[in-house]
């Protein structure tokens, strides 16, 4: 397989040559902010010297980190590691902490990139199905690994399983549970409590989503100083740039902006979720910043997201197990949800009015 194409394809929803960044596109499938970052992360950039850019950045992004320890209740910046986006740190956290062979273990449906980083490590991915209710399985609670991947609010579900449910899982796995929370500033609550209280715990953030950085690749896992001394040995000498901790470090100290930027997309994706179960839509209740969307009506998933594809609106369409008659659509601005329910309107008419 080629992993690199497989992981455009798969994880952004496109493959390589199609323009899609052309202003008459509404990209809502690959879960970016509609809004634009803090003006301080801009100033921030523009204010870096020559020699910032001439010499070599903080191996250990010591700046951004403290920021990042104080912001999320840690002690110190030892409970903190820097990351070239959060995809990085978990292909870090497998090879810190994973020999090849070993089993990794993940609910399904999930994040698909665990699947092509465990087959690029040697590591067998073991599923456990989420039940009816898109929730852990018992089955969860007994499975065994040298790690687990659990994202929290999971993609591409957008449900957030219960606090309750995830500490049982950190007393019951016997090795180390990574909780992605890359959507957790859109939920209702987090985990960054857990390294505190179990060894195992490793939390991760990102800012590309609440932080509106997709552009920038900066991602942190909070978890014990001796689990975040072990990455430290493995990660690559210089893998967060200069003009990304500017970036970080600014968005960690303006946080009230992202704070209101999260208020905008959290309201819109009631409202948006609200519009498409009247089109007849089955959408669980996401605490993300996109609504999976199941469709049992004609066209079918497929169709719905050819025909929006074709007036310039893109969404996402897995063709998986449990998902083909799913659409993933992420909460754009309210201009964009409009066009969006507009055209579904469209396509579908008023199937579910």
């Amino acid at each position: 397989m080629n992993y690199g194409r497989e992981l455009l394809k798969d994880v952004e929803g496109y493959v390589p040559g199609e323009q899609l960044n052309r202003p008459d596109i509404i990209k809502l499938n690959t879960n970016e902010n509609p809004y634009p970052p803090s003006p301080k992360v801009l100033e921030a950039i523009r204010a870096l010297t020559d020699d910032a850019l001439r010499k070599y950045p903080d191996p250990v992004s010591l700046a951004f980190r403290s920021a990042c320890a104080e912001r999320y209740g840690c002690e110190s910046a030892d409970w903190i590691i820097a990351g070239n986006g959060m995809d990085e740190l978990l292909s870090l956290v497998l090879r810190t902490f994973v020999d090849p062979g070993d089993t990794v273990v993940a609910t399904y449906p999930t994040y698909s990139l665990y699947e092509i980083l465990c087959a690029l490590h040697g590591s067998p991915l073991e599923y456990i199905d989420l039940d009816d209710d898109l929730q852990l399985a018992e089955d969860m609670y007994v499975a065994r690994g040298r790690l687990c991947f659990l994202t929290r609010p999971n993609a591409p579900t957008g449900v957030a399983a219960p606090r309750a449910d995830v500490e049982r899982l950190c007393e019951s796995f016997p090795g180390i549970v990574v909780i992605d929370e890359a959507y957790a500033d859109f939920a209702d609550d987090n985990c960054l409590d857990f390294p505190a209280r179990f060894p195992n715990a490793i939390v991760m953030r990102t800012f590309s989503k609440s932080f509106s950085l997709a552009g920038m690749r900066i991602g942190v896992a909070i978890a014990r100083p001796a689990l975040i001394r072990e990455f430290l040995k493995t990660k690559d000498s210089y893998n967060m740039d200069a003009v990304s901790q500017a970036a970080g470090l600014a968005s960690m100290q303006d946080y009230d902006w992202q704070q209101e930027n999260v208020a905008k997309v959290r309201a819109t994706r009631t409202r948006l979720r609200a519009a498409l179960i009247e089109r007849g839509f089955d959408v669980p209740v996401s605490q993300s910043n996109f609504l999976l969307a199941h469709w049992a009506g004609e066209p079918a998933a497929k169709g719905i997201f050819e025909a929006l594809r074709e007036r310039g609106i893109l969404v996402r369409y897995f063709n998986a197990r449990r998902l083909t008659n799913a659409l993933r659509i992420t909460v754009g601005t309210d201009a964009e949800c409009d066009a969006l329910l507009t055209g579904l309107d469209a396509i579908i008419g008023d199937a579910g009015a």
